[in-house]
């Protein structure tokens, strides 16, 4: 399968099963398993990452995107864009996931503001534009309904290759 366009969706910590018992852990499994699945992209031909931004598995996805460029495991010219929804998106964020959004807005190739302000589809359009502009998905998925369930569908409707992370496994 050759790939240009990858983006990622997936959980934010709190919806992530075990997360209040071992965050540690868990964060590392899902970076180990995500540096892979770049590294796998890349092989493909994939050349540009888009990132959600949000906390979790978007912001994670996007900082070891940023790590293997530095470190060489993928070439320094692909490129990560930042998709925000709204102005101010991460005013809610706790103090850690705020600076690592703040580090990956600075490090990102180009940054795509979708609106000024919030309001109410303003993540649902953040989603479809991630889809609308990937040639494949790579997600981290445990079942409940929310989001990431509504991005995997929409990007099955638009015939897009969606691979879970949760259970590797690639969707029909």
């Amino acid at each position: 399968m050759s790939i240009k366009r990858v983006c990622f969706t997936g959980h934010r910590p709190e919806k992530i099963a075990g997360w209040s018992e071992n965050p540690e852990a868990i964060e590392r499994s899902v970076r180990a398993a995500l540096a892979e699945e770049i590294v796998r992209c890349v092989a493909d031909g994939a050349e540009r990452f888009l990132c959600g931004m949000a906390p979790g598995f978007d912001l994670w996805a996007a900082d070891e995107l940023l790590r293997l460029r530095v470190e060489g495991g993928v070439g320094g010219d692909v490129e990560l864009v930042a998709v925000v929804p709204h102005e101010g998106f991460s005013r809610t964020f706790d103090e850690a996931s705020k600076a690592l959004y703040e580090e990956v807005l600075a490090a990102a190739s180009e940054v795509v503001m979708l609106s000024p302000h919030y309001y109410h589809q303003c993540y649902a359009r953040r989603n479809r534009y991630l889809v609308d502009n990937a040639d494949f998905v790579v997600a981290y998925y445990e079942g409940a309904s929310g989001g990431t369930r509504q991005t995997i569908d929409y990007a099955r409707k638009q015939g897009r290759g969606v691979v879970n992370l949760h259970q590797p496994t690639l969707f029909p």
